[in-house]
């Protein structure tokens, strides 16, 4: 990062542990399918819905209600009369609706209303969508995206996202996962009790592309040192407090995403290094930004804060933020527009890692850990790097320092993994630890930045303590210190790929 290093350490009875430093067309002429149930009074669908709710999930549902269920649906399509539109709200589980199989299609239900909504559920047939997004709209002619999936994985999806108002909801297909269409058994529309919780889809952010989202093939050429890399690494841990941490607090990012037409106001950039200049490039694009009022940024001396809007497809990241007399500031950052067609990375000199790769990239979400499945690289931070001159794509600059020239430093923006061959199941780790083993061994860790100690990042508690919602990570990981969650995990299993792999 800008700075050199920060860590805060944990003193226990033996030990010292460390935390390292849209789319917004309008659908194109196709089929409408109205279910003949559309004409029900909104009292008469919850009714009917509770009626075939089970007891043990009554109170939720009466809490939540479904606001697709029963509504008319307009699609860009169906495979048959058997498969119409109407079939993903009629609440039955079985029955579906089923596109042509093509990749641009999409199915909209209208909720009958404006009405604030801020979580969808899809459930998926074995046809599912790999990219696409959800869209709103409140005259079913102009669409705006509130939230969108680059790398989707089937089965039961749960999309949340800043409250917005809506009467047409749209789920618009990208790209299929199969050769078959989109199939959807429910289509599933929510406005959650409280307001819900702030969500980060890291596996939802940037292009489908992007190397963020790429697995890794089993068979792929490793690094010529890449066992070289792995005996430094390993030093590393030994040198280092004896451990690999996940920061929480300080020095992780939280991510606050506003919704659409929230005011935006002016953020500063403040000399904290004193340069005795200001980038008047970063002045222009800090000129409006859409801060929540609950905002606030990380723990520690680098003050991190991510600011995210899906409705207006922008990513604004900020080091060293603060507020002064009312007034946001910030030391350093950047902000990325069309952020849904992003390759995921800043502009060179852009943004707050030392290697110009955005935080919400490689974050582990709270969501992320609750489902069991991390579907994006994951960013480390490690201590000791090669030069500042010598760094991998998708780095685009580096803060390494080696100015004894010792051999195997590892460069900033290099790719590893985890041996895909090794059975995580069968090694004793912490839940959240076997998840990351498994991200590991299908997308791999990329070198994101220096700090005080080798470090993961998760989406800072902040994103939800900030909105009045509880800590996620306390039932995460149910009493165990961040610094101890990776112990057992097989750090000694790593393999490096080779210098710029996946570079286009």
């Amino acid at each position: 990062m800008f700075k050199r290093f920060q860590f805060q350490a944990v003193l226990l009875s033996s030990a010292l542990a460390a935390c390292g430093g849209g789319n917004s067309s309008s659908p194109q002429a196709g089929a409408t399918d109205q279910l003949a149930a559309s004409t029900i009074s909104a009292q008469d669908n919850q009714a009917m819905e509770l009626a075939t709710t089970p007891v043990t999930t009554l109170a939720s549902a009466v809490a939540t209600p479904n606001l697709a269920l029963y509504q008319p649906v307009s699609v860009s399509s169906a495979e048959s009369s058997a498969t119409g539109g109407g079939y993903a709200v009629d609440g039955q589980g079985s029955t579906r609706w089923s596109s042509q199989f093509s990749d641009s299609q999409w199915i909209a239900v209208d909720l009958g209303a404006a009405t604030a909504i801020n979580h969808v559920t899809l459930q998926w047939e074995t046809a599912y969508g790999k990219s696409y997004a959800l869209q709103t709209s409140t005259d079913n002619v102009n669409w705006r995206t509130v939230y969108s999936n680059g790398n989707g994985g089937g089965g039961t999806e749960e999309a949340r996202f800043s409250a917005t108002s809506a009467r047409w909801v749209r789920m618009l297909g990208y790209q299929r996962a199969t050769p078959w269409g989109y199939s959807l058994y429910e289509l599933k529309v929510y406005n959650d009790a409280g307001g819900g919780s702030n969500p980060l889809p890291t596996d939802a952010i940037f292009a489908p592309g992007s190397f963020w989202y790429q697995p890794i093939p089993a068979n792929v050429t490793l690094h010529a040192n890449s066992a070289g890399y792995v005996a430094d690494f390993l030093r590393q841990i030994r040198t280092y407090y004896g451990n690999v941490t996940i920061n929480t607090t300080a020095y992780a990012s939280p991510v606050f995403q506003p919704p659409a037409g929230i005011a935006s106001v002016k953020v500063t950039q403040w000399d904290c290094q004193h340069k005795g200049y200001l980038d008047s490039s970063l002045a222009q694009q800090w000129a409006s930004v859409p801060v929540p009022s609950a905002a606030t940024p990380s723990d520690g001396s680098d003050g991190e804060m991510t600011i995210y809007q899906p409705s207006s497809n922008t990513l604004w990241e900020f080091w060293q933020a603060r507020k002064v007399s009312g007034q946001w500031q910030a030391c350093w950052g950047g902000r990325m527009t069309n952020v849904a067609a992003s390759s995921g990375i800043w502009p060179p000199g852009y943004g707050t890692t030392a290697t110009g790769l955005p935080f919400i990239g490689g974050q582990i979400t709270a969501e992320e850990l609750k489902r069991g499945e991390i579907r994006h690289v994951i960013g480390i931070a490690l201590v000791d790097l090669e030069k500042a001159g010598i760094y991998s794509w998708p780095a685009n600059r580096s803060d390494g320092y080696n100015p004894g020239n010792a051999a195997n430093r590892i460069p900033e923006g290099s790719r590893f993994r985890l041996d895909p061959n090794l059975n995580v199941e069968a090694i004793a780790m912490h839940p959240v630890a076997r998840i990351i083993a498994r991200a590991a061994q299908k997308y791999g860790f990329v070198v994101w930045d220096k700090a005080g100690a080798i470090s993961l990042r998760v989406q800072n508690p902040k994103s939800y303590t900030a909105l009045g919602q509880a800590d996620p990570y306390t039932a995460l990981f149910n009493g165990t210190p961040n610094y101890a969650l990776l112990n057992g995990f097989p750090w000694d299993k790593l393999q490096f790929l080779p210098k710029d792999y996946g570079k286009p």
